[in-house]
């Protein structure tokens, strides 16, 4: 059988991809994002409250309100009251079309074959849970960048910091892709003896043409050269070493690595980068950046 049109109705549909691309490329852009494509699947068994959504998606309010704000431009959604959402007849058609054209695609059939095919081998091999590694360094260098920073003091400041990043930085789909918009943190001021209270702040790289207002300013990182290591919270918080000390043992690691290395400890900051920020603090990894130079 053909794969290329042929015949009155298949020059139909030729004839609407060519003229209506732009409309097209724009009502398959509101649907490329898993967490619309969730909030849509959730819709397809009836209408939803704003409430009912938060929790299909994990989305807070403000980035709840952003997606759901694309998908009603689009003509995906309709807002049937206060607060509730259904699909429009459009929208479920799209919906149900994505859908039905994935369940018979190649792609899915060889996506499950090889799910299978790893399940076995595991099976087999008796495959075990994969371990943080034994301590291991890095060296990596980071470019200047231009960052929004969020900086609160508070007895959880990691927590309402992040908090005031993902408020500022989620509706403007600045966590969509980590890759090119890093999430660094650290301490500032850091903790003191005798003080509930201290401080953290978080960074995130931006274009040039962002503008943050309010509590989230704009500040110029120069870089810098640094060693790295890479440490799971949880273990840490739990070790007896952070009990006693207060501070991530992977700290007091990698500096020790650094003062017996060829380098000297650096003058620019210090940095953690999650792998994912949003993840729980028990599954939370972090990459431990330690300022060096030659």
């Amino acid at each position: 059988m053909s794969l290329f049109m042929s015949g009155a109705n298949d020059d139909r549909v030729w004839n609407t991809l060519s003229e209506s691309s732009g409309d097209i490329a724009f009502v398959l852009g509101a649907l490329a994002n898993n967490k619309r494509f969730a909030l849509l699947t959730s819709l397809l068994r009836g209408p939803q409250t704003f409430s009912v959504l938060q929790r299909v998606t994990g989305l807070g309010k403000t980035a709840l309100a952003h997606h759901l704000g694309i998908l009603l431009k689009a003509g995906i959604l309709k807002r049937i009251g206060k607060g509730r959402y259904e699909l429009s007849i459009d929208g479920a058609e799209f919906v149900k079309a994505v859908g039905i054209a994935y369940a018979g695609s190649r792609r899915r059939r060889e996506l499950e074959a090889a799910r299978h095919a790893d399940y076995i081998q595991k099976v087999h091999t008796k495959q075990k849970e994969p371990k943080m590694k034994e301590f291991e360094v890095k060296i990596a260098r980071l470019e200047p960048m231009r960052v929004a920073s969020a900086n609160v003091i508070s007895t959880t400041p990691e927590h309402d910091a992040w908090e005031k990043m993902r408020t500022w930085a989620e509706p403007k789909g600045l966590l969509e892709d980590l890759e090119k918009h890093p999430v660094f943190g650290f301490n500032n001021p850091n903790p003191s003896p005798g003080r509930k209270e201290y401080g953290y702040e978080f960074w995130i790289r931006v274009e040039p043409d962002i503008e943050p207002k309010g509590e989230v300013e704009v500040k110029e990182f120069e870089g810098g050269l640094y060693a790295v290591t890479t440490c799971k919270l949880k273990e840490e918080i739990e070790s007896e070493f952070f009990q006693k000390e207060g501070y991530l043992e992977s700290w007091k690691k990698i500096v020790d690595w650094v003062k017996s290395s060829k380098y000297k400890y650096g003058k620019h900051q210090c940095l953690e980068k999650a792998h994912d920020p949003s993840a729980s603090e028990e599954e939370l990894v972090l990459d431990l950046y330690c300022p060096i130079e030659e």
